[in-house]
Order: structure tokens, then C-alpha cells, then sequence
């Protein structure tokens, strides 16, 4: 299971310390991978998936060399090196034809200038050698297999290198490999050589993207918490028979609740005694649409690539989600199709084998973006790509249609809705301009390994050992998500400024929230994320009630919402609410606010950037008053005071406010003075926040753009505070999970604290 036990500087101590016995180990795996140890040439036979690789030499060429000589000995007739000596040669095709446009460089100098073929494949390059390591000069082009010829010593004339064509169609019997996890014994493992890279991707959520409980209990319209026929009854759920998420086939008791994609996009199943799901489903009602989820969160199902479903996913296309062999068998992105596998992410398995029949073994391939990984047993090839936001684009970028049979789209969005907009969003802000992708920070540089594999260190650079390299290209594969490390990825995106004055008699308290710390908009990806900001105010320590400004609205969470005058009464401290009264709890909160007939004009995302106040969407509630409910009886909240209330004002039932702290249980905040940030998504229903898929419109978008800060202004009464001093305190919650989605389902979900800020005035 890897070495998580271990801090990264323990691990770098035990790698140092055991060089000695790993390259005794190494030497013994090349066998495996069809090459043979440093300084040894390299034209042995392909192993498991891999490529021979042969290099020939001819007259017409010359090699020269300049400095001293070098203590190595001499290989194959040819000189000692030397500290620095030119190499040329030829770059064809594997019908021997020259190759025009291949780079050809020495392998470990990729930051450096490379030379290019013309139409006769001919080169001439520069090497260097130190003494140490096997110098490689390397032809690559992209489509092609990477392929390297090692130089023990001086060439006896010029080095022909052949590039092998990687071409469709997709080889759909492509049985996709394991990553491993890091300290795994044999090479059918990506762990056995990229040892830290592997265990980076097992602690990412790239590797739960198929598993994930949350994305199973939306897809089939279940609920993994609720594990029990009692525990289901209990919330007005259905005990049914379904399939166990992992294996196809197996039916297991699962608690039906809430919506689904498979029910949803597929009325004809799930109406009748068997769920959508359950493997007895006859053909006919079995689900034909799928709604693309496998095409992101389970890309590398063996098969066909895109249109599958999610509960096809088993083995490693299941228990490994977005995993190493699948990315690296991407050949190309292309934006203009629609998001996932075989889609956007154009797949290349390899079809083509070592010795050209069909039923031959397959010559490997693996997609990234280093020029000069010339291993034959991986198939290295080199597609830049890789170290773009437009790969990432290739899953985080998603325009759709409705997906709900008999559904359309609202007008404004008839050429279709961004559900997720993260790569537009980059595109729009100051990283693009300033060259810096979404690997910046989600894959950051790492500077402990010397290459991506364990071995590739100076003294054993080699085509099987890998080459050093700088730290820009050996990106930590942690996919960093925005809760992920110390400090987390998201405590650093915004940047508060909280400005209190006095006006007329009241505090006013001016707030900017910005991004500085983000390329795209915070919160981003899956549109159900939410920012929930708080603002309290006080006067030596004694709490200072709202009298204007934004409040939270749903988004922040509520039990129960209410009209005064068609959904609730009052009379007194006693509140007649029906709806409310089957839920409510002493010691929970009842606030009301106060339609003031403007909207919030916000900087927008999108055309939420160009609409009016109203059409964006966001109308301002003021704060009217709070009480604590005592006690609950049939249909009456009784509360600690009575609230002045007007009919048309609007009632949240929530949870106290106090004490919020990170990591918590979410609360219910609506109608609290402060704002909520969101893609608030609506459906056929006007159901707000509603799952992506069931989307046909947007209601509102203010999520905080990079170089684009939201302002607020929240405004509280003075009364009894002259000589003293005020403060005025903000937090802001990052909420991954909607309350309204969370409760009913019975799972966990949390606010995280990601920025706070404070100020005090002095009171005349």
C-alpha cells in the first residue's frame, strides 16, 4: 500500500541510503523491459507491451569531439567520450523513410534548444558529457514513438533512429494497466518504477473519481448512508434490489431517495417494482442514456471509449477512476467536441505490434509531455498537450443540452448551458495571459525526486533508468484539490478587505472580497459548490442587530422557508407554522427578512456579467429580526420573543450562528447578514441548485473571478454603542456539498473556514 507513514523527506532519506540495492534490483528488471543496463546499448527485445529499439550505423556521417578525453572505456570499436562531442544522424519512419519535423536532442536536455529534421530526416546535434550516465541522443515527433540511441562511446559513423507511427483506430480489446500504489514488485505496475508518482495519484480524488459515493448515490438516485430497510423506511426512501457500484451484475439492498440520473434520463425504467438498476431489469427497460458521468469519472473502462455506463466501471476502470493509464492514452484534445472519453479526449490504444501481425504483441504507447522518454517499454510519445490547461479542458469545460426527456433549455441558453466553465474561466483571467496552467497549481513542481522515476539520477541515466530533470517537469501527480495540503489549496484564493464607517446614524460595513490567489473562479467545477460569507457586528462585545444590507439566502442552507400570511402566522411569541413545526428543534433559529424590491448588481460570470440587475438574479432581502425557538407543539414554534413581521416577509428556520468552525457540520444560515456566492443552477422545477443534469437554466452566477472583486454592504443599528467601540467581523465558508442535496440523503457535509477578517471603530 505504498508508505504513507512516511513524511516526503523520510522517503527521500530511505531512497538515498538504498540506491545501492534498488539499482541492484533495477539491473534486475531490465530483463523484464527488453533493454539492457547503463552504457549497455539497447536493441534487446521488447518486453510485456514494449518496443525493441535498434540503432545502426553507416558511413557518410561524422562524429567529432573536442576537450579531454574521458576515463570511460570504449564500446563497439567507437572512441572514448568526451566532455562534449556532435552526433548526426538520420530520423526515419519504420518504413525507413526519412522522418521531416522530428525533434531530435540529448536526452535530459529538453529546456535546451533541439534540432529539427528537414525533408531528408538528417541531423547534426551537440552532446555533452560529465563522467556520469550514458548520453542518448533522442528523435521524437508527435504520433510517433519517442526512440533513443544510447552512446557508450564515440559512434563509428552517423546514428539512424526510427520513429514508430501510433495510429487508429483505437484498439478497443486494450486491456488497461494498473497503476499500483507505489512499491509494487512487478512492471505490470506503473508503481515499480514511478514510485512517488504513483502513490501521489492513490491519495488523489483522480483516483476516487468512479467510487466516489456521492457521484454513485446521484447517479442511480440512492443513498450509501442509509444502509438499512429501517434507517430508508425512516426518511421515505424505498428498499430496493440495485447494482453494488464496482460489479456489473451483483444486486444489492440499496436506499432509493431523491433523483437520479439513470431514473431521471430514463422514465421508462424505475417506475415499476425493479429500479433502474437492478441487474433482473429486463432488456428492454434497461437504461440507454447515461448522461456522460462515466466519460469523466470513469474514462478507463476497457472497451469502447465515452457513452458508458457508470455502473459498467469494475477492476481499475472502477477502483482507480481517472487513472495513469488512461490519461497517458490520450493522443488529443479537441475542444470543439463534447467533454470525456473518446469524445474531446481523443483515446489511442495501440493497435500495432512488434512483429506486424494482428494477434502479435503489442508495441506500447504512452502520451505525455516529455520529449525525451526514448524507454522503449513504454512507448513514450510526445504530446504537449500535457502540460496545458487545454488537457484539462478535456473534463473540466461542459456546455450541455437538457437532458431530461421533453425538456429544453431557457432561451438565453439555447446554444447550450456551462455547468462547468473552469477552463473558460482561466482562459478569461490573468493566468492565461501570464503562461501559468492549471498544472501550476494542481500538479506543483517536486523538487525531492531527480526524475519521474526513482532511478534517474545522474550517475544512471539511461534509456531504462530515466534522465534528471528540473523540477517543472517531475509535477507532483496530487491533482490538488481545493482541500488538499497544509495550508489548503483554497485558504489562499481570496483576499478580504472589510472597510466599517458610520453613515447617518448607523454602521456600515463595506466589504471586497477578491481572488488573488486562483486562475479561475472560486468556488469552480462542480456547480453545487458554494461560498457562504457571514458579517456580524457588535459594540464591546454585545452583538449589534442588522438593519440593511445583502442576506444569505437558500444557498446558505435552511430546515424549513415560509411566506408570512399564506404559509405561517403569528400571534405573539407563538408562531403557527405547520411545515416547520414537523422538523423544528428547540434551541434552532427563526429569521426574517424583507423584500426591498432591488436586485444585487454583482460582477457576473458569463452572460451573468452583461444582464441587468434583475436578470442576474439576485434580489436583496434585508434583515428584519431573529428568535430562538423554546419549544415545539403540533403546529406551533414558540419562541423566545415575538418578531415583527409583515405580510410577504419571508421566514428561514435555521441554526444558531455561534461558534462556526472549520470543518463543522454545514448549519442552516439563511437570513443572516452576509451573501452566498454560487452557479446556482435551476430546474424544469425552479428547484434552485438542482444537479447539473437535471439543469435547463441558470439562476444567478457571482462566484469571484481572478482580477474581478465582489462587493457588499451590510448595515447595522448603533443604538447604545456611543463611546465605545464596534467591531465588525466577516468569515467565509467554503461549502462543497448543498445542505438541501445532504439532508435528505442523510450524508455528511461540512463548511471549511477559507478566509475571516475583522475591524474596529471607534464610536463618537
Amino acid at each position: 500500500m505504498g508508505y504513507p507513514h512516511l513524511t516526503p523527506s523520510m522517503r527521500f532519506a530511505m531512497r538515498s541510503s538504498a540506491l545501492g540495492a534498488a539499482l541492484l534490483g533495477a539491473l534486475a528488471v531490465v530483463s523484464a523491459c527488453g533493454l539492457k543496463g547503463p552504457g549497455q546499448g539497447n536493441s534487446g527485445a521488447g518486453g510485456v507491451g514494449g518496443a525493441s529499439s535498434t540503432a545502426s550505423a553507416g558511413g557518410g556521417a561524422t562524429v567529432t569531439s573536442s576537450g579531454p578525453t574521458a576515463t570511460t572505456g570504449t564500446a563497439g570499436g567507437g572512441a572514448a567520450l568526451t566532455p562534449e562531442f556532435t552526433v548526426s544522424g538520420i530520423v526515419v519512419d519504420q518504413a525507413g523513410e526519412p522522418v521531416l519535423g522530428a525533434l531530435v536532442l540529448q536526452a535530459g536536455r529538453s529546456t535546451e534548444p533541439t534540432a529539427v529534421t528537414g525533408k531528408d530526416g538528417a541531423f547534426t546535434i551537440t552532446m555533452l558529457y560529465s563522467g556520469l550516465g550514458t548520453p542518448t541522443v533522442v528523435a521524437t515527433k508527435i504520433g510517433y514513438r519517442t526512440n533513443g540511441h544510447e552512446l557508450p562511446a564515440l559512434p563509428q559513423g552517423p546514428v539512424t533512429l526510427t520513429l514508430r507511427a501510433v495510429g487508429p483506430p483505437d484498439n478497443l480489446n486494450y486491456q488497461y494497466g494498473e497503476p499500483g500504489h507505489g512499491d509494487d514488485p512487478s512492471t505490470k505496475y506503473c508503481g515499480h518504477c514511478h514510485m512517488t508518482i504513483t502513490h501521489e495519484f492513490q491519495t488523489s480524488k483522480h483516483s476516487e473519481a468512479a467510487e466516489d459515493p456521492f457521484v454513485q448515490d446521484l447517479y442511480a438516485g440512492v443513498s450509501h448512508t442509509l444502509t438499512t430497510e429501517e434507517a430508508c423506511n425512516a426518511v421515505g426512501g424505498t428498499w430496493r434490489i440495485g447494482t453494488l457500484p464496482g460489479s456489473p451484475g451483483t444486486g444489492t439492498p440499496r436506499c432509493y431517495i431523491g433523483k437520479g440520473v439513470l431514473p431521471d434520463l430514463n422514465p421508462a425504467c424505475g417506475t415499476g417494482a425493479l429500479a433502474c438498476d437492478d441487474p433482473a431489469l429486463p432488456a428492454a427497460l434497461t437504461p440507454k442514456a447515461f448522461g456522460a458521468c462515466a466519460d469523466c469519472h470513469s474514462p478507463g473502462i476497457s472497451g469502447p471509449a465515452g457513452d458508458r455506463n457508470l455502473l459498467e466501471a469494475e477492476g481499475v476502470g472502477f477502483v482507480e477512476g481517472v487513472h495513469c493509464d488512461f490519461c497517458h492514452k490520450v493522443a488529443d484534445v479537441d475542444l470543439a467536441l463534447p467533454p470525456g472519453a473518446g469524445k474531446r479526449l481523443r483515446v489511442q490504444r495501440p493497435s500495432e505490434t512488434h512483429d506486424g501481425l494482428p494477434d502479435g504483441k503489442i508495441r506500447a504507447v504512452m502520451f505525455g509531455p516529455l520529449l525525451d522518454v526514448p524507454n522503449p517499454f513504454m512507448g513514450g510519445s510526445y504530446q504537449p498537450l500535457f502540460a496545458t490547461a487545454t488537457f484539462c479542458a478535456g473534463c473540466h469545460q461542459q456546455v450541455q443540452e437538457a437532458l431530461i426527456p421533453g425538456e429544453t433549455l431557457a432561451p438565453r441558453f439555447a446554444n447550450g448551458l456551462p455547468t462547468h466553465s473552469t477552463y473558460e474561466e482561466w482562459v478569461a483571467g490573468p493566468y492565461d495571459d501570464a503562461g501559468v496552467p492549471c498544472q501550476h497549481c494542481h500538479m506543483p513542481k517536486n523538487f525531492e525526486l531527480e526524475s519521474t522515476t526513482e532511478l534517474g539520477k545522474a550517475a544512471t541515466a539511461s534509456i531504462t533508468f530515466g534522465f534528471p530533470r528540473p523540477p517543472e517537469q517531475v509535477r507532483r501527480h496530487i491533482f490538488r484539490s481545493p482541500l488538499e495540503g497544509s495550508p489548503r489549496l483554497i485558504d489562499g484564493a481570496l483576499v478580504t478587505v472589510l472597510a466599517p464607517s458610520i453613515v447617518q446614524g448607523e454602521l456600515v460595513a463595506n466589504i471586497t472580497i477578491g481572488n488573488g490567489g486562483c486562475g479561475h473562479a472560486v468556488p469552480t467545477g462542480e456547480p453545487m459548490r458554494a461560498l457562504v460569507m457571514l458579517v456580524e457586528a457588535s459594540c464591546d462585545g454585545v452583538p449589534l442587530a442588522a438593519t440593511g444590507g445583502l442576506t444569505v439566502d437558500d444557498i446558505g442552507g435552511m430546515h424549513a422557508r415560509g411566506v408570512f400570511g399564506p404559509d405561517l402566522s403569528m400571534v405573539g411569541a407563538v408562531l403557527s407554522w405547520p411545515a416547520a413545526a414537523l422538523i423544528a428543534k428547540a434551541g434552532e433559529v427563526v429569521r426574517v427578512v424583507r423584500a426591498t424590491g432591488a436586485f444585487h448588481d454583482y460582477v457576473g460570470i458569463g452572460i451573468f456579467d452583461t444582464l441587468t440587475p434583475a436578470e442576474k438574479g439576485i434580489a436583496v432581502f434585508a434583515p428584519v429580526a431573529s428568535a430562538v425557538v423554546t419549544s415545539v407543539a403540533g403546529d406551533k414554534l414558540t419562541l423566545d420573543a415575538p418578531l415583527a413581521v409583515l405580510p410577504g416577509d419571508v421566514l428561514y428556520l435555521g441554526d444558531a450562528s455561534t461558534m462556526i468552525a472549520d470543518s463543522q457540520p454545514s448549519r442552516a444560515l439563511a437570513g443572516l447578514p452576509g451573501a452566498t456566492f454560487a452557479r446556482v443552477m435551476l430546474d424544469s422545477a425552479g428547484v434552485r441548485q438542482a444537479p447539473h443534469y437535471r439543469a435547463i437554466d441558470i439562476a444567478s452566477d457571482n462566484r469571484i473571478q481572478p482580477g474581478k472583486p465582489q462587493h457588499t454592504t451590510h448595515r447595522f443599528t448603533l443604538t447604545g454603542c456611543a463611546g465605545k467601540t464596534a467591531s465588525v467581523a466577516l468569515k467565509i465558508l467554503y461549502r462543497p456539498i448543498p445542505l438541501a442535496l445532504a439532508a435528505p440523503r442523510a450524508w455528511p457535509a461540512s463548511d471549511y473556514v477559507i478566509a475571516t477578517d475583522s475591524a474596529t471603530l471607534a464610536i463618537p
